[in-house]
């Protein structure tokens, strides 16, 4: 019966028979009370998921080194260590759950914990607040009717004190506890995430101390003549290759330099690309007259005992110009040969390019260059990665050096200059 008559009275507020009392400033405080139970739930939802995604880690780490100690063969380094490192793995993943369930999961779960009982005030407030205003509206009807009748008159006021009373008990708790719940999300949130944040950097930092990757390395020192590459597969030194070749810098401009002919005459600058100074060319003084003619430069053949390298020569140049302007007879100049004579060169020889920018290589398939660098290019195994703009060649420095066991590797062509 008497949640009937609080329906009632709803329902006259509603239409306006009755009068109802607002409180805009609560109202406001119950919609930041909704949202943050709201936000804190989903937080919660998430954090179990996340808890839910660690614990399958852990279990694919487990399957995963177990499939390798299956795939081990007894003679190989490291058989029992992978066991063991995939034990101390699990052991570090089941350490980091725990952790995150006690600072974090079990925290929002004592967070959340009080807003079923502030929710259920709320509401009960609502219903004593409709108890109030229909009392209230009771003792002035009866006033406004001028009825003499003192016993009802004072049941009517018993009743709206008594309403009051109730009222106020709830409205004032309420009004402390909401909006101090309010200001309190913000300091939750900060410890809440400062925890999972610091725990996931121990976590990370000691399984990074795990040394599997050591024992891979072992492995593949034991076994280095059986080395698998997967073209276009990440290496120890860099990420994937790229599909296509790097663009080079374009903030580089080489210095214009004079272009060495085939017939070792220095020749002024043609209008086509410049490329750098090579270490082997002659450099011409700023000094010099335009009008003076360009000294030629005559190759004299090396003697067969002169040194172990048969493939150096001196250049005499009759007619050199020194850097106070001045002319100079019989100047040595160091060069070598580009061609270098048929023996001196790989098998499998194409021709020579120029370095004109700086490569870094990204894998270990792939040759590190500096601007000027000449390269003896080789045919390229992959027709991929010719279609996408590598060259395979080996740098002269390293084949004058070691020979036929010169590093052989690949090099964006967009990067180089072809040398006649």
């Amino acid at each position: 019966m008497e949640k009937r008559c609080w329906r009632l009275q709803e329902v006259l507020q509603k239409l306006g028979k009755a009068d109802e009392t607002k409180d805009e400033q609560f109202e406001q405080v119950v919609i930041n009370f909704r949202r943050q139970e709201s936000e804190g739930s989903r937080l919660q939802r998430e954090m179990k998921a996340y808890m839910s995604a660690i614990k399958g880690m852990q279990q694919a780490s487990i399957n995963l080194t177990e499939s390798l100690h299956e795939v081990y063969e007894p003679d190989w380094h490291g058989k029992d260590d992978v066991l063991t490192i995939g034990k101390d793995c699990d052991a570090l993943w089941e350490d980091f759950h725990n952790k995150l369930v006690d600072s974090t999961l079990l925290n929002l779960d004592a967070y959340l914990q009080q807003f079923p009982d502030l929710k259920t005030r709320v509401a009960k407030r609502s219903r004593k607040l409709i108890d109030y205003d229909s009392a209230r509206h009771h003792m002035e009807t009866m006033q406004t009717s001028g009825m003499k009748n003192d016993r009802k008159m004072m049941k009517a006021e018993e009743e709206l004190k008594k309403a009051q009373k109730v009222f106020d008990e709830l409205n004032t708790g309420l009004q402390e506890e909401l909006p101090t719940l309010w200001d309190r999300r913000v300091g939750f949130y900060i410890s809440t995430f400062k925890s999972v944040t610091s725990l996931e950097a121990k976590f990370h930092r000691e399984i990074s101390l795990v040394k599997l990757y050591e024992v891979m390395t072992k492995l593949g020192e034991q076994h280095s003549d059986k080395i698998f590459t997967i073209q276009g597969a990440p290496s120890d030194s860099g990420p994937l290759r790229l599909a296509r070749t790097p663009s080079p810098p374009e903030d580089e401009s080489p210095p214009d330099s004079p272009d060495l002919s085939t017939n070792h005459m220095l020749r002024p600058i043609s209008p086509g690309p410049p490329r750098p100074k090579s270490p082997t060319q002659v450099s011409v003084s700023p000094h010099v007259d335009e009008n003076m003619p360009i000294p030629s430069v005559v190759i004299e053949p090396a003697s067969s005992n002169e040194g172990d390298d048969d493939r150096d020569a001196d250049i005499i140049s009759p007619t050199a110009i020194s850097d106070n302007g001045v002319t100079t007879e019989n100047q040595n100049i160091k060069h070598i040969s580009p061609s270098g004579g048929a023996s001196g060169l790989p098998d499998d020889f194409l021709y020579k390019v120029e370095t004109m920018h700086d490569f870094e290589a990204a894998n270990s398939d792939e040759l590190d260059l500096k601007r000027g660098d000449v390269v003896l290019v080789v045919p390229t195994a992959s027709a991929e990665d010719q279609d996408a703009g590598w060259l395979t060649g080996i740098k002269e420095s390293d084949w004058l050096t070691f020979g036929a066991g010169a590093q052989k590797g690949l090099f964006p062509e967009n990067f180089t200059q072809h040398l006649e």
